[in-house]
């Protein structure tokens, strides 16, 4: 790639914008006052792609093409440019690297390599990447008839949505993504074959593009009007056949409604197209009438002068310039600012020369400005209308708009428009002009006020609680003066289980605020706003979602008599709850609250959700406390299936819009009846696979960062006999989690009481349905009956026998090194340094050293891993020694965050309250522990197993052998004793060059800054004996601690090596695999003794009375090739003559028994019928007295 300086071709233009910006900063009072959204499209990231139309015919009339990219900055500092490609280009990736003073720019030659060519998918994709805002734009010569560019649109800008818009005859398309696994939907309305499969107009064209990956189509029929619908924001552009014309398209959500179009005299006729997104779209054209549009259709015609366009929805329209003061001119493409993309200051240039014509080309502009604003418009810093070039002023018909042309000086000239009033009107800027001799054209609109994806919504609350309820303010930047009253706002929510809307209300001109609906999901995801009752969503944000695990609730609920267990409210005592809560957080001046309760169901897709809720006290004194009894819930609950899902919430009176729901948690609310656990049947079904093994002892599972972390929320209640108990750190492909429990001893318990289950959902991914599949059960089986062993069957313990360990390594002090094979040595480097790099999951992983306080001492102040399926994380320590995390290259807001464990794509993030620890867990099989000490880091490594020979790397290639470890990058290996310059002189070579740094640079520093491949360390290993008192008790006989103490001269320093070293000596000396026979099984009609199931561990198996132990040994031993020495015997009821051989033992004790019980019974039958006789002759001569008396009455 070549870059020039300096003079260039005519996109020079580009170049003015930033020289705007010193223009803004010289009226600081204009600037203050005006909206905040005006301005031109400008970014720190932008992806750009050249499109172009693969014909013979074409390469036969142009003589030779060019392509450049053109970056303006706009600060007042130096801004670091990199741009780049996947493509390669003579065997390399493009890349270029480079610095702009305050203001500058650069012109950059791109290969025409770069260029795409027909229907293909490649790499061709260029990203430009800036430390401040800058402005990007892409040009195209096809010498000698034709030049055009585009202006580049920053990736915050991006949308969703696209249509391919018409240019002058046949139209390809390139679409390119800006995030790995995009999904991309587009309704064709030309003919395409793609891959070897062939579409017709009206098919749908699926694909998907990852990152900087380039889709083009081309094909023998136009595709104007084809839809194109993305997941994930993505980068669009066209070319047209002939002339080259080329533009990225705007996304849908930026289109207006209000197009002024122009031209110098009334007389110039230009082609003008219409394109419509909605359907139904009215559109009113000057002369033309009023006429409707379709999605994707297009109106196209001549229109002479100026007018208003004006829509019933957001359209796009595009003039293709082709007369100027009556002259015929080779056609350019020129986007029709909307109204409601005008700006209040643009720069630009006029091209220097016309081809083969020295003179230059003729100019104009054309500005459209409010009629009584016009006086406050200023051209290079004078009244336009003062100043000494004509300005032709046309009234736009039936607006009160003004189109004022001016046509400037011919040739190269630096020009500002600016309107000074900044309570005034906005303004659009038309340049254009022609060439003498060809009559070449250029034309573009001097920049457009487009709304950004990831700036036009600020958010009071980034964090957000799974249950909602909470207010979530926005504040929209961007909003024109004709929309500051909007009364209609409306926010959606992505949830989990689909799109919630929400009214929301306006508190001022800018902020709008909802209130938060349930989610039920974790991690981020998107919110959108609506001005318009829901129409239209054109501003969006993204925002995360919190898990219930981690947040305390807002709302405690307890029996008053019992305790059940944490969040379990027994509904079968007659037992009241109690709700407590800090009244203070309900909001100042709130008085009474109302008492809410939800039920729980499943939706119409079989997901648990939260129901409507019901009432249950209104008007309650906002005092903190209140007694709810449990015939109450009975009566208010909507559910008649136990246990359930149920969560209380306190919703304040007195507020003047939706108020906020302060919640309970999700409280489990159960009736212990005989059968429940036979309603949960057909939710256990689904046995969870594909988990993590569990480690044998509580010493593996606490050192396995990679695979588990410890969770021992109220493992008493559902885990008894259990003292820690670990969870997996990621979910399965299928949702499902890993739980291990362990007894006081350390060994694993397996199988209830006390066992860790294979939960079907994690509930760190999935908190819902895990309390649905996984908890709700465990209460039905496990409390409300006593099959928890049935539950045990679905939810099945894991008994360790597949347990690996992962491998770990580590980095500590000055850097000592621990690989992944176990090898220990010290290499301390300046620079950035490749520690592990596979080709499995493309596996990067990268460390910076520094040199530490001006001594020959180096630490490790960075580290960053990459894998082809998550997010780029980075951690370090800033200048001013602040701990940072960056994730794709953003910062996180972790000082702000809610909780210590976020969730994203692809790995799992800890940190503790004092950021001094920061975990990294991989999907793919990595974790990684960074320890920060004020201002040096250490680290510790752990890779699955499947990675071995798989890696290289200082960290090692992992094939079990630490001798060869020394491994340079071509394959050969140092010897193992090496001294520590040799191993200096090995370390260089894996020290990263810069177009292999996947590092983000924070401004004013890059790659060079860390880069010193000359520093030399110290070479001298202390004598243990030699060093001072103060270092021999720290360090004892820690060689590393000793090494570091002399060499930074800090104890500080060196204890911190000492307890890092610690830690990697326990991790290795824990992360031997245990051989373990598993759990042999159980047998029936016996009791079984013996719960560790580890080499030389015993199980006896002793049958009930009158049960004989058959096919196998009462002793069962585990062996070190991991088989139990016999298979489990039987307990089979004794036969006849076994009972015979038994004696008067057992069988003789019974038959006394029973022989006493039935003389017994004879004696007391006997006596029963003789005393009953005695009382029936009594009974008989009495009644018959009575008989007698009666008579005689």
């Amino acid at each position: 790639m070549e870059s020039l300086k300096g003079q260039g071709l005519w996109l020079l233009v580009l170049l003015i914008l930033a020289t705007s910006e010193q223009v803004k900063a010289d009226n600081p009072s204009t600037l203050d006052k005006q909206p905040k959204c005006f301005g031109i499209s400008r970014g720190k990231n932008f992806i750009l792609g050249f499109a172009d139309f693969a014909d013979n015919w074409w390469d036969t009339i142009f003589d030779d093409i060019h392509l450049s990219i053109v970056v303006v900055a706009f600060s007042d500092q130096k801004t670091t440019v990199t741009i780049s490609s996947k493509h390669h280009v003579e065997g390399q990736p493009l890349y270029e690297r480079f610095d702009l003073e305050a203001g500058g720019y650069r012109i950059t030659n791109v290969s025409t390599e770069l260029l795409m060519n027909g229907t293909e998918r490649s790499f061709k994709g260029i990203e430009v990447t800036a430390t401040s805002e800058v402005s990007v734009y892409g040009l195209s010569s096809y010498y000698p008839y034709s030049t055009d560019g585009f202006l580049g649109i920053p990736v915050s800008s991006l949308g969703l949505q696209y249509i391919v818009t018409p240019t002058l005859f046949f139209t390809s398309f390139a679409v390119i993504g800006t995030e790995e696994s995009t999904s991309v939907q587009v309704t064709l309305r030309g003919p395409v074959t793609f891959e070897g499969q062939s579409y017709s107009p009206g098919d749908q064209l699926n694909f998907m593009v990852d990152r900087l990956e380039a889709i083009q189509i081309q094909g023998s029929q136009d595709f104007t009007g084809s839809l194109i619908q993305a997941n994930k924001p993505i980068a669009t552009f066209t070319n047209s056949r002939w002339y080259g014309l080329k533009e990225q398209f705007i996304p849908v959500k930026s289109w207006g409604q209000n197009h002024i179009y122009t031209a110098f005299q009334s007389t110039d006729q230009n082609l003008y197209q219409i394109i419509a997104y909605f359907s139904g779209t009215s559109v009113t054209i000057p002369k033309i009438g009023k006429l409707n549009l379709n999605t994707g259709e297009v109106w196209d015609g001549w229109l002479s002068g100026s007018g208003l366009v004006s829509s019933s929805q957001p359209t796009l329209m595009l003039q293709t310039l082709q007369s100027i003061k009556n002259n015929s001119v080779y056609p350019s493409l020129i986007q029709v600012p909307a109204i409601e993309q005008f700006g209040y200051v643009f720069g630009f240039v006029t091209p220097p020369n016309a081809r083969v014509d020295s003179g230059g080309y003729f100019n104009f502009i054309n500005i459209v400005v409010k009629t009584n604003a016009q006086e406050t418009v200023h051209l290079n810093g004078s009244p336009i209308n003062g100043s000494q070039i004509p300005v032709h002023e046309n009234k736009v018909p039936n607006t009160n708009y003004t189109a004022l042309s001016v046509q400037l000086p011919k040739g190269e000239g630096v020009y500002f428009v600016e309107q000074t009033d900044p309570l005034s009107s906005p303004l659009s800027v038309i340049v254009y002009g022609y060439g003498s001799v060809y009559f070449e054209s250029y034309g573009y609109a001097a920049g457009l006020s487009l709304p950004s994806n990831g700036q036009i919504l600020h958010f009071s609350t980034y964090y957000l609680r799974e249950l909602g309820g909470e207010t979530f303010r926005i504040t929209l930047q961007c909003l024109q003066d004709e929309v500051q009253s909007y009364k209609t706002s409306k926010c959606k929510f992505l949830t989990g289980i689909g799109n919630i809307l929400i009214s929301g209300h306006s508190v001022d001109p800018y902020t709008t605020v909802c209130i938060t609906p349930t989610f039920y999901m974790n991690g981020f995801t998107s919110v959108y706003v609506s001005l318009d009752e829901g129409e239209t969503f054109p501003y969006s944000g993204v925002v995360y979602i919190t898990s219930e695990e981690y947040l305390p609730p807002l709302i405690t609920v307890n029996q008053k008599q019992t305790s059940t267990g944490n969040g379990v409210i027994d509904l079968t005592k007659d037992d009241d709850l109690f709700l407590t809560w800090d009244p203070y957080s309900v909001g100042e001046g709130i008085e009474t609250v109302n008492i809410i309760m939800q039920d729980s169901d499943y939706n119409g897709d079989g997901h648990p959700v939260l129901l409507e809720g019901v009432s249950l006290k209104n008007n309650v004194l906002n005092n903190g406390k209140i007694q709810i009894s449990t015939e109450l819930i009975n009566d208010k609950s909507l559910t008649t299936a136990w246990p359930s899902l149920v969560a209380f919430y306190l919703q304040p009176n007195g507020q003047q819009s939706s108020p906020n729901r302060f919640y309970s948690g999700v409280n489990h609310v159960t009736k212990f009846l005989p059968k429940s656990c036979s309603l949960f049947l057909e939710r256990l079904k689904n046995i969870p696979k594909g988990l993590p093994p569990c480690p044998c002892t509580f010493a593996q599972a606490s050192v396995d960062s990679l695979n588990f972390v410890l969770s021992n929320e109220f493992i008493s209640f559902y885990h008894p006999g259990a003292k820690d108990c670990f969870r997996s750190t990621t979910s399965s492909s299928l949702g499902s989690g890993q739980q291990c429990c362990y007894a006081k001893d350390g060994n694993i318990l397996i199988g209830p009481p006390g066992g860790g289950t294979a939960d079907r959902y994690s509930p760190e991914d999935h908190f819902w349905k895990h309390q649905w599949y996984d908890v709700l059960p465990w209460f039905g089986c496990c409390k409300s009956t006593q099959n928890c062993k049935t539950y045990y069957n679905y939810r099945p313990s894991d008994d360790c026998s597949k347990y690996v360990p992962p491998l770990p390594a580590a980095g500590t002090g000055d850097p000592h090194i621990t690989s992944l094979d176990g090898k220990r040595f010290t290499f301390n480097g300046a620079g950035e340094f490749l520690m592990a790099s596979s080709i499995l999951h493309d596996l990067i992983f990268q460390s910076r050293m520094e040199v530490y306080h001006q001594t020959n001492a180096c630490v490790y102040t960075a580290f960053v891993v990459q894998m082809t399926d998550s997010s780029t994380v980075q951690v370090q320590i800033s200048n001013s020694n602040e701990v940072l995390v960056l994730v794709d290259g953003e910062q996180l807001l972790m000082r702000s965050s809610r909780v210590q464990v976020q969730h994203f794509r692809g790995f799992r993030l800890s940190f503790t309250s004092d950021f001094s620890e920061i975990r990294i867990a991989f999907n793919a099989g990595i974790a990684i522990i960074v320890y920060i000490k004020h201002d040096f880091m250490s680290f510790t490594a752990q890779l699955n197993e499947k990675f071995k020979d798989q890696v290289q790397g200082l960290l090692g290639n992992l094939n079990g052998d630490p001798e060869d470890d020394f491994q340079f990058p071509n394959g050969t290996i140092m010897n193992p004793e090496s001294s520590m310059e040799e191993i200096h002189k090995y370390g260089l070579h894996w020290l990263v060059v810069k177009e292999e740094s996947i590092f983000t640079y924070l401004s004013p520093y890059d790659y060079n800054t860390y880069y010193l491949p000359d520093f030399l360390p110290t070479f001298d290993v202390p004598n243990p004996h030699d060093v001072s008192p103060e270092i021999k008790d720290l360090c004892g006989s820690s060689l590393e601690c000793i090494f570091d103490a002399v060499t930074t001269g800090s104890l500080s320093f060196a204890n911190e090596t000492l307890l890092v070293s610690g830690i990697i000596n326990q991790i290795q000396k824990s992360s031997v695999k245990l051989v373990s026979c598993g759990f042999p099984g159980s047998v029936d009609n016996a009791i079984m003794t013996g719960s560790v199931y580890l080499v030389n561990s015993t199980v006896e198996v002793k049958c009930f009375d009158g049960f004989t132990l058959e096919k196998g040994l009462p002793t069962l031993t585990c062996q070190s090739n991991g088989q139990w020495s016999s298979t489990l015997p039987l307990c089979t009821m004794m036969k006849d003559d076994a009972l015979a051989d038994v004696g008067l033992s057992t069988l003789a004790i019974i038959f006394i028994v029973l022989g006493a019980i039935s003389l017994c019974l004879i004696i007391i039958i006997t006596t029963f019928f003789i005393v009953k006789q005695k009382q029936k002759n009594k009974i008989a001569g009495g009644s018959l007295d009575m008989l007698r008396v009666g008579d005689s009455k």
